[in-house]
């Protein structure tokens, strides 16, 4: 695993098992945990998270959950070691940007719909290949799936093991963006060079807010929203930047606003 915290505040996470297609060996999953919390240490607001070689990842790493079997407790603890890196990566402050260039595939795919944005290679292959094998999604597959597509999609990636291409993932809101392969990374450090331009304060409470409107009940979501809107409006000086740009017409300068003045 692979941290870099750049210049702008931005980190870069990158899955570095590439001989492997990045699978979710246990070594992987403890260096990606480690690897959110680094990111989180740093303050960074976003991150994008890659893979190294010709994948996102292919998966779980099948050879290793292979020699588990006879072991129902062992196999538990390594699905679900997978789940918990997935979980923290989904639950950081940061806004997290999968880019996948290549497969992502079962666990591959659930570690990007772990992520809060994702861009795609238009010869991207994804898809939830567990049926191909005879196997389940146990971190997250078949919950996060449906959530993130329309029902009769989510079934037909879940039933039937089905790749698709970016392009198609595009279409079908999978992913945010599809992009020629040549395009990709210009297309990354455009869509990450917009977002550290905002207020990285307003954009973690985002994504709290975004968080809290898909999990809670409706009204509670809305009474949840207003009440966070009032607290960051009475204690935050970059409201007051942000509403002195657009009074003067120029760009914000977020992080160089004076203190609140009593």
């Amino acid at each position: 695993m692979q941290v870099v915290v750049r210049p702008d505040g931005a980190a870069e996470i990158t899955l570095t098992r590439e001989r492997a297609l990045n699978a979710l060996s246990p070594e992987l999953l403890d260096g990606l945990r480690a690897a959110v919390d680094e990111v989180t240490a740093a303050g960074s607001p976003v991150a994008v998270v890659r893979g190294r070689g010709p994948a996102l990842s292919a998966g779980a790493d099948l050879p290793h959950l292979l020699g588990l079997l006879e072991d129902p407790v062992a196999v538990r603890d390594y699905i679900a070691t997978i789940g918990a890196a997935l979980d923290a990566l989904e639950s950081a402050p940061f806004v997290s940007l999968c880019v996948v260039d290549g497969y992502g595939l079962a666990g591959g795919c659930e570690l990007m719909l772990a992520c809060d944005l994702a861009v795609a290679s238009s010869e991207a292959r994804l898809g939830d290949r567990h049926m191909e094998y005879g196997l389940l999604p146990g971190a997250g597959g078949s919950v996060r799936l449906p959530r993130a597509l329309p029902a009769a999609l989510a079934r037909r990636l879940l039933y039937t093991g089905e790749i698709i291409d970016g392009d198609t993932a595009a279409a079908w809101g999978l992913v945010g963006w599809s992009v020629p392969p040549a395009e990709l990374d210009a297309t990354v450090a455009a869509i990450v060079a917009r977002m550290v331009r905002h207020s990285p304060t307003a954009l973690r409470t985002m994504k709290e807010l975004e968080t809290a409107g898909r999990e809670r009940p409706h009204r509670a979501a809305l009474d949840h929203e207003l009440d966070v809107a009032v607290g960051y409006f009475a204690h935050h000086t970059d409201v007051r930047e942000g509403l002195a740009a657009f009074r003067e017409k120029r760009e914000p300068r977020f992080g160089t606003s004076r203190k609140d003045e009593s």
